[in-house]
């Protein structure tokens, strides 16, 4: 419509209509279309004004026909020219900003030089990303008026916190060397080759440590600096065979010619006893140092060493103790005692103070501080240790049938139980139990002071003296802060507790059959039929047996 105009007063377009005698009634559409039409298109048009600027306007395009009011402009405010609107919000850490854009009315738009600032007014001095700024703008070319876009802007440098102290064998050790046998013709191995035995030289580097590190500091938006966790240092031990060398007292130098044996993060050189054979020709081991017997151990034989014990062939109906790791390359196996004796329910016995690794084992006591891997197949078999794996590979593919297994953390297996329901106990209760010993002696130590504490209480209500009943109070303070202190200790106990169960777990990787008996906490449940992959874990307060 050519009586449609508009123009610009300061930040306001107004709306100029020539009205006369032919000037049809004005709608909101007609308003809509000639305001899209003008040059001042992008300011923000007042929708919520056209219904009262259209009625306003007809009733002066009535006037104007009907001679009240002579020919002329009718003028109101329709739209106005708005700037971009820029915020820039800061994490509560102050590591990050983000910033929202409002596109403009006709107006200026937000540049980088907005952008910088609106940071200096924040106070933003570190981490601003022009890459990051550039394509927060790049989004306003295409974008249309009103339109909000955000985006990060700056960044934080976090710290990077100190390293712990570790440690490097830096020799090959023949615990993990038997680990990796001896390959023959076809690609086979040959289980019984345990190949050279080579021991350490006097003067040679063995082990080093690294050190830990402080870390590296970051930095928030503000510029404040953010000191990073120093890594936790590890003292560099020495054993009579070993001494730290003069040059760099991160290295560790063998102090004899021996056997180099590594238990947890230190070095032992021992002295090796090596035989063919063990038989009742060679009497009883008692050795302090790792001993080796390249071949079987005869019924009724014993072994009792410092160190390590590697035994390359198999293991019948003796008992093997050691300090150290315990490694069967083919297998043991025993016969049930008429009367359990000393705990031992078996002729045969694997004791060790670290790790055992045995090929198999039938109707054997194993006995170890750490882990337990059986590279096939477990029968009968009475376990303490704190996890136990059966097979090979990431996944356990052996075979754990009968017997009483009890550990702290874990069993990985790839059968479990078998077809004829042999009857088999799991419990992940070992250290379940130590928790609750800890608990009820703490309770032990609360229920005196309890009492002490009821009758000073009773006193209290005695006809005393002033002086009396103050002394009582103070006394009746320090009891309950007493209590309240075990009982604090107690509860951080049972919160250990609840969070250490809630992790261990029985993963069996192809069958779970059933009568296999599962004890974890104070639950126990006997699986009652045959299933596929499964994991058996505590889930509030109950056990449960669910598909893996």
């Amino acid at each position: 419509m050519e009586d449609f105009n508009f123009e610009q007063e300061d930040t306001n377009i107004n709306l100029i209509v020539a009205c006369n005698a032919e000037t049809p009634p004005l709608t909101e559409a007609l308003l809509i279309s000639a305001f899209e039409r003008s040059q001042y298109y992008e300011a923000s048009l007042s929708h919520e004004l056209l219904p009262s600027i259209v009625e306003l306007g007809n009733e002066f395009i009535i006037s104007v026909k009907e001679e009240l009011e002579p020919e002329g402009d009718f003028v109101h405010q329709i739209a106005a020219i708005r700037d971009g609107k820029l915020s820039i919000f800061l994490s509560a850490n102050k590591m990050t900003a983000k910033a929202t854009i409002e596109m403009a009315w006709g107006g200026k738009n937000i540049d980088i030089n907005d952008i910088k600032a609106e940071c200096k007014k924040l106070g933003i001095v570190f981490g601003v990303k022009k890459s990051l700024v550039d394509r927060l703008l790049h989004q306003t070319i295409e974008a249309e008026p009103g339109d909000l876009l955000e985006g990060t802007i700056a960044l934080g440098l976090e710290p990077k916190h100190g390293k712990n102290a570790y440690f490097k064998p830096l020799v090959e050790l023949l615990t993990e060397k038997i680990r990796r046998p001896m390959e023959i013709e076809g690609g086979k191995v040959d289980l019984k080759d345990l190949g050279d035995i080579e021991t350490v030289k006097p003067g040679e580097k063995i082990f080093q440590k690294f050190p830990a590190t402080g870390g590296t500091p970051g930095k928030n938006l503000l510029g404040e600096v953010l000191i990073p966790t120093a890594g936790k240092d590890a003292e560099l031990e020495v054993s009579s065979g070993t001494t730290i060398d003069k040059k760099d007292t991160n290295i560790l130098l063998a102090k004899r010619e021996g056997l180099a044996r590594l238990i947890e993060n230190r070095m032992e050189v021992d002295d090796v006893y090596t035989l063919a054979e063990l038989t009742p020709k060679h009497g009883h081991i008692k050795f302090n140092g790792s001993v080796m017997i390249a071949g079987d151990v005869s019924p009724e034989m014993r072994i009792v060493a410092t160190g390590d014990v590697i035994i390359g062939g198999f293991v019948e109906q003796a008992s093997i103790r050691c300090r150290g790791e315990i490694t069967i390359i083919s297998g043991a196996s025993g016969k049930p005692l008429d009367e359990p004796y000393d705990g031992r329910m078996s002729n045969c016995l694997l004791e060790s103070g670290y790790r055992i690794n045995v090929a198999f084992a039938n109707q054997i006591d194993i006995i170890a501080k750490r882990d337990v891997h059986v590279h096939k197949q477990l029968s009968h078999c009475n376990v303490t240790a704190a996890s136990l794996r059966v097979g090979r590979g990431k996944f356990g593919d052996g075979k754990l049938v009968g017997g009483k297994i009890k550990l702290s953390k874990g069993l990985l297996v790839g059968k479990l139980g078998s077809p004829s329901d042999t009857a088999t106990s799991v419990s992940l209760n070992r250290s379940f139990v130590l928790f609750k010993q800890k608990e009820l002696d703490i309770w032990t130590k609360v229920e005196p002071l309890s009492d002490e504490l009821d009758a000073l209480k009773n006193r209290l209500q005695s006809f005393l003296t002033d002086q009396q009943r103050a002394e009582i109070k103070e006394q009746i303070l320090n009891q309950q802060y007493k209590i309240d202190k075990l009982n604090n200790a107690r509860k951080r106990i049972t919160k250990k507790r609840k969070e250490y169960m809630s992790q261990v777990a029985v993963e069996i990787t192809n069958t779970l059959h059933a009568a296999v008996t599962f004890e974890i906490g104070d639950k126990t449940i006997i699986n009652d039929r045959e299933r596929g992959p499964s994991i058996v874990t505590l889930d509030e307060y109950q056990i449960e047996i669910k598909p893996r």
